[in-house]
């Protein structure tokens, strides 16, 4: 476990009491709370959107503790989960494994992993070919689970990789509004086809 100079935690849950509606979590990090606002507004009328973002890795505690609770506090019909740009510690082993005890806690089938969008190889402030070889590395573990447990992919890294330059930030993780409503298009086509 290795943390980040800083933790941050985001979350808010919509129309807590409302029930005519299906219920949807999003879980994951800074990209999950850029786009999970547009998210909510595209499915305005078709369920209610709740989310997570932590900048908590999944080899932690917190984050256990945090997205369980999150998943039992709700009757959740689907959840839509990104995580792979913290932690950039794990190996994809021990990626793999933690991975496997955080989906462990989940207990519906009506689960999509994403996976973790492109990094612009300018300033992240690391190696371009670390963050590609772990891109890589975890994607393939997201496709793998997905595989293995018969979860929905919602592969926002091809997604990512055709957002146009004048949509991403100079950090060369983030994205601009636009940048967003494209990955939320994403986001809602797979959540749309998974309530259907």
């Amino acid at each position: 476990m290795k943390k980040e100079r800083f933790a941050w935690i985001h979350s808010w849950c919509d129309e807590t009491i409302n029930t005519d509606l299906p219920r949807v979590l999003l879980i994951g990090d800074s990209i999950t709370h850029g786009y999970q606002d547009i998210v909510r507004k595209m499915l305005v009328g078709k369920a209610y959107v709740d989310y997570l973002a932590t900048s908590y890795s999944v080899d932690m505690k917190i984050y256990r503790s945090l997205t369980k609770s999150f998943v039992k506090d709700s009757d959740y019909a689907v959840i839509h989960f990104n995580n792979g740009l913290h932690g950039d510690h794990l190996s994809a082993r021990s990626y793999q494994a933690y991975m496997k005890k955080v989906l462990a806690d989940f207990t519906l089938s009506e689960v999509i992993l994403a996976t973790s969008t492109l990094v612009n190889e300018k300033g992240n402030g690391k190696a371009d070919a670390f963050w590609r070889k772990r891109l890589k590395e975890r994607n393939r573990v997201v496709k793998e689970l997905c595989e293995e447990n018969g979860f929905a992919c919602d592969d926002l890294f091809e997604v990512s990789s055709a957002i146009p330059k004048e949509c991403r930030t100079d950090d060369g993780f983030h994205y601009s509004e636009n940048g967003y409503r494209i990955l939320a298009d994403s986001v809602v086509r797979s959540i749309v086809k998974k309530l259907s």
